[in-house]
């Protein structure tokens, strides 16, 4: 399955708060740091299980990285959830509706 890594980065509710917190904006580990209640070598850890499954990118700005959500990655998943989400819509419709 292509997304389990995803759904597999996304299972840690701190993950969760990473992206929270950079679909407001971009930021540094410094930068997240000040928002979410863990060390930095913390939020290294989680960003690094993020990048690896394609959610975040990262850019260097000097002595630092800037994460960012990847867009792409999240609407390719959000597509995947679609699918699926209509699948289930059309199952909970009566029987009658179906055979018509």
């Amino acid at each position: 399955m292509p997304y389990e890594e995803s759904f597999s980065a996304l299972g840690h509710p701190l993950r969760q708060d990473i992206l929270k917190a950079l679909g407001t904006s971009p930021a540094s580990v410094r930068e997240l740091t000040d928002q979410l209640p863990v060390s930095q070598p913390v939020i290294s850890q989680h960003l690094k299980v993020l990048r690896d499954a394609g959610l975040v990118s990262s850019t260097p700005k000097g002595t630092k990285n800037i994460y960012r959500l990847d867009p792409e990655a999240l609407q390719q998943l959000r597509a995947y959830l679609d699918q699926h989400w209509l699948t289930a819509l059309q199952n909970l419709a009566p029987e009658e509706a179906k055979d018509a």
